[in-house]
C-alpha cells in the first residue's frame, strides 16, 4: 500500500470512530451518573493493519502498521465541551 493510500486509510477510520464516539451518547450517561468532571471518561484506541491480509500487489514489508493511537475526553478538559475533544 503506497503511503498515500494508507494516509487516506487512517483519515477515514480516524474520521468513523471520532463519529461513532460522538453518537454513542456518553455524556449523558456520565450526566445520568454524576461524573462529569475533567476528563471523567478517556476513550483509547489503537488500529492496528495486518499487512498480510491487504490483498494487493504492492503490500507494506512491515510485519504491522499501527493505523491510528487516539484518545477522546469526555467532558473536554480545555473547552469545556460536553462532548468530547481529542485530546
Amino acid at each position: 500500500m503506497n503511503p498515500e493510500t494508507l494516509q487516506q486509510l487512517k483519515d477515514e477510520i480516524q474520521q468513523k470512530l471520532l463519529e461513532s464516539v460522538n453518537n454513542a451518547g456518553l455524556y449523558s450517561v456520565l450526566e445520568k451518573y454524576g461524573v462529569l468532571d475533567d476528563r471523567a471518561l478517556i476513550v483509547q484506541w489503537q488500529c492496528n493493519l495486518d499487512p498480510n491480509k491487504i490483498k494487493s500487489g504492492n503490500a507494506v514489508d512491515e510485519q504491522e502498521i499501527v493505523v491510528m493511537q487516539n484518545s477522546w475526553c469526555i467532558p473536554c478538559p480545555s473547552t469545556g465541551d460536553p462532548f468530547g475533544c481529542n485530546c
